[in-house]
């Protein structure tokens, strides 16, 4: 009994110390943890629920720093077929972890639920790190719920934490690229380039060759925000040579070669999206591809309006209200265009109603 419980204190304190490299994004010290862990994991989890629960919220953790354009719908299964957490430690892991996995699958109504439990269990945990973690991951919740300014306000306050304690550069620079992308949202696109820049730069010293590409991908959108398409294109299209699955630099590299004529590339990258989509099971991106689709085939309006009014549907159940009034306005043009004035006044008006309880929710916020 006494050298299982030294065993487990043992694999526990590697746990901590694999999270805390997870948390600092030491992709090359969490694989070396990783891999020590798993030689021993096995047989003291099955003598401890916790233990393996504990396991298993961090292996999510893990595949989420690793390869996060692979998590899917099945990722936190191993996690739900676990008894519910009693310990107050693991009870905030699951529902932290539960709200970043919703978020990636677009499900954010649930996300929400679960940020909203995990920031109340928040405030009984001392590690001021985890507090910053928290407020880096509730900003890239904001920001994909079209909430820019809520963004700011905790990658703000995630960034300040962040830069005052050695080895959390990488968390800086990505703290400024959320910043950087909800400055996109609200149209201070110099503001934006600055913080992708700062963010570049940052990962440069560190050769980080993946994450700038990701930020590369996020300056390809802030050039599309402004029909800088072919300045965009140059930045996207090496994205998705190097990150084959990244789906979103794939439908703003799509969008932008829609909007040159380009469609037949435009077809190819749109059903590459498609296929990544369905397989991780991103509803937004699986509407926002279909609606890409039938503009790039340039559908009659009534057939434009089917896919659309699906999108809209999911939309407006996640309340996500800036896409709500992206998609009624064009397809509202596409029928201006075939001089059907009463659908695309009928559009451009509910447009119209969409972008005023957008800026409504922002001055709410």
């Amino acid at each position: 009994m006494q050298d299982y419980k030294v065993s487990n204190e043992k694999v526990t304190k590697l746990l901590n110390e694999w999270y805390q490299e997870m948390r600092a994004q030491q992709i090359l010290k969490a694989t070396q943890l990783k891999k020590e862990i798993d030689t021993q994991i096995n047989a003291l989890a099955e003598q401890d629920q916790n233990l393996l629960l504990y396991y298993s919220l961090l292996d999510f953790r893990y595949k989420l720093l690793t390869d996060d354009f692979g998590i899917g719908k099945d990722s936190f299964d191993r996690i739900e077929e676990l008894n519910t957490p009693s310990d107050q430690m693991l009870n905030y892991y699951y529902h932290f972890f539960k709200a970043i996995h919703s978020t990636v699958l677009t499900n954010f109504s649930e996300a929400k639920e679960h940020y909203t439990k995990a920031e109340e269990m928040l405030n009984h945990i001392p590690d001021i790190l985890e507090r910053a973690e928290f407020y880096y991951r509730f900003s890239t919740f904001n920001y994909q719920t079209y909430q820019p300014l809520v963004a700011i306000k905790y990658a703000d306050k995630a960034k300040e934490i962040f830069a005052k304690h050695k080895g959390y550069d990488i968390n800086v620079a990505s703290c400024e690229n959320v910043y950087g992308l909800a400055c996109v949202d609200l149209k201070q696109y110099e503001l934006a380039e600055e913080s992708f820049n700062s963010s570049i730069n940052i990962l440069n010293k560190m050769d980080e060759k993946k994450l700038i590409l990701r930020v590369r991908s996020n300056l390809g959108w802030l050039y599309a925000s402004q029909n800088l398409s072919t300045l965009a294109i140059r930045h996207l299209s090496e994205v998705t040579h190097n990150i084959p699955n990244h789906f979103k630099a794939l439908f703003s590299e799509a969008e932008e070669n829609y909007k040159l004529g380009n469609n037949e590339q435009a077809k190819e990258l749109i059903t590459r999206g498609l296929d990544i989509s369905h397989k991780i099971n991103n509803v937004e991106y699986l509407h926002r591809f279909r609606i890409l689709q039938k503009l790039n085939e340039n559908v009659p309006a009534t057939d434009l309006e089917v896919v659309v009014k699906e999108g809209l549907s999911y939309f407006e159940k996640e309340n996500l209200l800036e896409c709500m009034q992206e998609y009624t306005e064009k397809l509202a043009s596409k029928y201006y265009e075939e001089n059907n004035t009463v659908k695309a006044s009928e559009y451009y008006y509910r447009s119209v109603n969409v972008k005023k309880q957008y800026f409504e929710k922002g001055a709410l916020k």
